[in-house]
């Protein structure tokens, strides 16, 4: 069975300097379906300059545009599934037009969702770079859909594509196998310590606010606190907040590859995932940062999601509200119980194997044969 992946592949390859989750995703996803001996899996590694200026831009354009050609002949010549990661494949009027000579060859197409056009609103980005009727084609015309995406939102989008239920599984993100080998023993507690981490952005919806002042308020009781935050500001980030983080003399913010995080996490005490569960968007999704918590065996407080408290269920995770108070409460409690974090941390060192790409590449290649078993493979909902 021959999969063509329609992303660049130098991010299967390697993630380098990459920040971002969504390329995580993509590198581990399809890196473990090239595992499967009944799956043959190729894609195009091609260079992309990332300096932005008219010349760079024609050249990344002619590139993309020479890459779309050869994709093109493979899909003729070799009539494969086509593996489009959505958002970020159809991104480009190329990887648009490979899905449209995908459709029109009657070639099975794998969707894997890891984002939506709610993103953008959720997080307060100006706008989505996809468009709704490209979102609705993607849906309407997948053969299957891999969605990291549950809950309210997936309601949502089902009911607004009309999508088959019987052409999704539900394939969340996860953490690597080598952080699991980073982190080989359960937590434990160190005297006079205790540093808070939160792994991502910086953003709308995301509860960093709530956060920061939540630890604010403790440090002036605790003065052994830190916040660390790994991570970058994004759009209409407010300007109290940002200078809250930068002026502060206990709370410190980096930027670095997602590669190199792990390194900096062995004297993290507590993570911190704060997303506002009020938020459709937030409620649904299954953020990497989540599992990668639960890689390394240190305890993790968590808001309510509707998505992440139906997947995880461990005594090593404490969901609480979202609200200043109860942040500061559930931190305050976890200060104060050294020996309840290293049991929170033994309880997540017996379930992180059942979160590893593994697992998560197992869901989607059974959901491929079923696909291609299944008397509705030709059908298109």
């Amino acid at each position: 069975m021959k999969i063509f992946v329609a992303v660049n592949g130098r991010i299967v390859e390697s993630l380098g300097d990459n920040y971002t989750p969504t390329y995580t995703r993509i590198h581990y996803i399809i890196n473990e379906l090239k595992k499967f001996d009944d799956l043959e899996v190729t894609f195009i590694p091609f260079h992309q300059y990332r300096k932005k200026n008219a010349w760079t831009m024609i050249v990344n354009n002619a590139v993309k545009t020479v890459v779309a050609f050869y994709s093109a002949r493979i899909l003729v010549r070799d009539r494969p599934m086509v593996f489009f990661a959505y958002p970020v494949s159809l991104v480009t009027v190329q990887n648009r037009a490979i899905f449209a000579l995908s459709k029109l060859l009657n070639l099975k197409i794998i969707l894997d969702v890891h984002d939506t056009i709610e993103q953008a609103r959720a997080v307060g980005a100006p706008r989505s770079a996809i468009s709704e009727l490209t979102e609705e084609d993607c849906f309407k015309n997948a053969s299957l859909i891999s969605s990291s995406i549950k809950g309210p939102l997936w309601e949502h989008l089902r009911e607004k594509y009309s999508v088959n239920d019987e052409k999704v599984v539900f394939v969340p993100n996860a953490v690597e196998d080598s952080l699991l080998a980073r982190f080989p023993l359960p937590y434990k507690s160190v005297d006079s310590r205790f540093n808070i981490c939160y792994i991502g952005g910086v953003s709308k919806n995301r509860g960093v606010d709530l956060l920061v002042e939540a630890c604010s308020e403790l440090h002036r009781v605790y003065p052994q606190i830190k916040l660390i935050i790994f991570g970058c500001y994004g759009e209409g980030i407010a300007k109290e907040l940002k200078d809250a983080i930068e002026k502060s003399g206990f709370i410190i913010r980096r930027e670095v590859p997602r590669e190199q995080i792990p390194s900096s996490l062995h004297d993290i005490d507590l993570f911190v995932m704060p997303y506002n569960p009020n938020e459709i968007y937030m409620s649904s999704i299954t953020p990497t940062k989540f599992f990668e918590y639960i890689g390394t065996g240190i305890p993790t407080i968590c808001t309510k999601g509707e998505t992440l408290m139906d997947l995880v269920v461990s005594k090593g995770i404490l969901y609480i509200d979202y609200s200043v108070k109860d942040f500061r409460t559930a931190i305050e409690s976890m200060i104060g119980q050294p020996a309840l974090r290293e049991e929170m941390s033994r309880e997540l060192m017996g379930i992180r194997r059942a979160h590893t790409w593994g697992e998560r590449a197992d869901r989607l290649h059974g959901a491929i044969i079923d696909m291609l078993n299944s008397k509705m493979t030709g059908e298109k909902d």
